[in-house]
C-alpha cells in the first residue's frame, strides 16, 4: 500500500477517534454543542469534528481541550497505538508545550500583580501575542493588564484593557469572570472620577453576588466596599452607609480565619466541579490548599514555641505560642498551650495566674469537642484544687479527666495522667488508691505498647 493512501487511512482512524473522544466529554459535562464551539468555532464545524468528516488543527483541538479540561493526549490518543497514528499524520501533543508555558506565565503575572511589582509583570506579558492563545487565556491577559496599569495609575488603558476583559469572558459564557473584570474595570471610572460607569458596573457586580452567581465572599467584600465609595463620593450618603455595612457584616457567619476561607474555597470548588465548570474548580481548589499548607505551616511554628516553652520552662514561648494557635482558630492546640502554660505557673506557685490559663485551657478544649484534650485541661485544673487542698473538687475533675482520656485511647498520655494521680493520692496518704491508679497506668501502658484501639 503507498504511504500516502495509508497515512489517509490513519488520519481517518485518527479523526475518528478525536470526534468520539470530543463528544464523549462534552456530553458528560452537560455542554452543548454551541457551548464548546462559541466562540472561535461554529457549531457546525463541532459537529463535523464529532462525525470524524474533518480532522482539525492542532491550535483547534488544543483549545477545545482547555474548554473540556482533559489533556491534548487523550484527545489524540486514547491507547498507545493511537498515539503511533497520530504521530503518523502530523500531530504530536509536545506542540501544546507552548500554551502551558503560556499559562505559567499569566500565573506568575497574577504573582508579581500582588506583589505591587507592575513594571515585571508587564515585562512578563509583553511577548504573549492575544491572536496565538485560547480565549481563556486572552480574557486573564487582558484582566492583567488592567490590573498593572491600575496599580500604574494609568486609568484610561486601564479601562481600555478591562473593557475587553470583560468582552472576553462574556464570550466564555462564565459569569464569574466576566464580574471579575467588571468590578475592576468599575473602580477604573472610580479613579477617573466617573462615579455614573463606576456604580453601573459595581451594582452589576452585586447583582451576580445576589443571584448566586458568586460565592467568594472576598470577592463580595470588594463588590460592597466599591459600591459604598462610590456613592460616597456621588454624595449619597444613606446609600454609602448601607453598602458600608454590608461590607461589616459579609462574614457575619462567617469565621475570618485561614481555615474557613479554605473550607469555604473548597465548597466552592466543589459546587463549580458539580456544574461542570472544571477550570474555576481547579483555582479554587488551589487558593483551598494553599491557605490549608499555609496553616500547617503557621501551626509548626505555634507548635515549636510550645515546646520550646516546655523545653526550657519559658512563659514567654507559650505566650508566643497561644498567639500564634488563637490566630489560627485551632482550638486544639490553644489550648494544650494555655494547659502546659498552666502547669508551667503552678510549678512556680503562681496559682492565681495558673487558675487562668487552665480555664482558658479548658474553655478552648470543650470548644474543640476533642476529649484527650478536654482531659489533659481537666487534669491541670485537678492539680489547682489539690495544691489547694479542696481534694474533693480535685477528685471530681481526675474522674472526669481520666473518664476522658480512656475514651480517646491515648494510651501514652492516659498512662502519665494516671501515674500523675497515683503521685498526688500518695501525698495524702490515701495508699490503696494509689496503688489502684497506678494499675491502671500500667494497663495503659501495655496496650500503648501492643497498638491497641480498644
Amino acid at each position: 500500500m503507498p504511504p500516502s493512501l495509508e497515512a489517509a487511512n490513519v488520519g481517518k482512524e485518527v479523526a475518528a477517534r478525536v470526534g468520539t473522544n470530543i463528544r464523549e466529554v462534552r456530553t458528560k459535562l452537560g455542554m452543548t454543542q454551541a457551548q464548546l464551539a462559541a466562540p472561535e468555532f461554529s457549531i457546525s464545524y463541532i459537529s463535523a469534528i464529532e462525525r470524524g468528516k474533518i480532522r482539525p488543527s492542532l491550535k483547534a483541538l488544543s483549545i477545545l481541550a482547555r474548554r473540556l479540561d482533559v489533556p491534548l493526549t487523550f484527545l489524540l490518543e486514547g491507547s498507545p497505538s493511537g498515539a503511533a497514528e497520530a504521530r503518523a499524520v502530523g500531530y504530536s501533543p509536545a506542540d501544546s508545550g507552548p500554551d502551558q508555558k503560556i499559562d505559567v506565565d499569566l500565573l506568575q503575572a497574577s504573582v508579581l500583580v500582588q506583589q505591587g511589582a507592575f513594571e515585571e509583570a508587564e515585562q512578563l506579558l509583553g511577548p504573549i501575542q492575544p491572536e496565538r492563545i485560547t480565549t481563556d487565556q486572552v480574557y486573564r491577559l487582558f484582566l492583567l493588564r488592567g490590573q498593572i496599569h491600575l496599580g500604574s495609575n494609568e486609568f484610561q488603558e486601564a479601562v481600555v484593557d478591562l473593557r475587553l476583559a470583560v468582552t472576553q469572558a462574556e464570550s466564555l459564557n462564565d459569569s464569574e469572570a466576566t464580574e471579575r473584570a467588571r468590578n475592576l474595570l468599575g473602580r477604573a471610572y472610580f479613579m477617573l472620577y466617573n462615579y455614573t460607569l463606576a456604580v453601573e458596573n459595581h451594582l452589576r457586580c452585586n447583582t451576580a453576588i445576589e443571584n448566586s452567581q458568586i460565592h467568594d465572599p472576598v470577592f463580595a467584600l470588594e463588590v460592597y466596599s466599591n459600591l459604598a465609595n462610590d456613592y460616597f463620593r456621588m454624595g449619597e450618603l444613606e446609600k454609602a452607609v448601607t453598602y458600608y455595612h454590608r461590607a461589616l457584616e459579609v462574614f457575619d457567619d462567617f469565621n475570618r480565619d485561614s481555615k474557613s476561607f479554605a473550607q469555604k474555597y473548597m465548597e466552592i470548588s466543589q459546587s463549580y466541579k458539580a456544574i461542570g465548570k472544571l477550570t474555576m474548580a481547579r483555582d479554587y481548589a488551589m487558593r483551598s490548599l494553599a491557605l490549608y499548607e499555609m496553616r500547617d505551616e503557621q501551626r509548626l511554628v505555634g507548635l515549636t514555641h510550645q515546646r520550646l516553652g516546655k523545653t526550657l520552662e519559658a512563659e514567654k514561648e507559650y505566650r508566643q505560642a497561644i498567639a500564634i494557635e488563637q490566630e489560627l482558630n485551632d482550638a486544639v492546640s490553644a489550648s494544650t498551650c494555655h494547659t502546659s502554660l498552666a502547669e508551667l505557673l503552678l510549678k512556680r506557685g503562681n496559682l492565681q495566674e495558673a487558675e487562668k490559663e487552665a480555664q482558658e485551657a479548658l474553655t478552648f478544649a470543650r470548644a474543640s469537642g476533642d476529649s484527650q484534650t478536654q482531659g489533659q485541661a481537666l487534669i491541670a485544673l485537678a492539680q489547682l484544687r489539690h495544691q489547694t487542698k479542696d481534694y474533693a473538687a480535685a477528685d471530681e475533675l481526675f474522674t472526669q479527666a481520666l473518664e476522658l482520656l480512656d475514651s480517646s485511647h491515648a494510651h501514652e498520655i492516659t498512662a502519665g495522667a494516671y501515674f500523675r494521680y497515683a503521685n498526688l493520692l500518695e501525698e495524702r496518704g490515701e495508699v490503696q488508691r494509689s496503688l489502684n491508679a497506678i494499675k491502671k497506668a500500667y494497663e495503659h501502658q501495655r496496650q500503648g505498647k501492643r497498638g491497641d484501639s480498644e
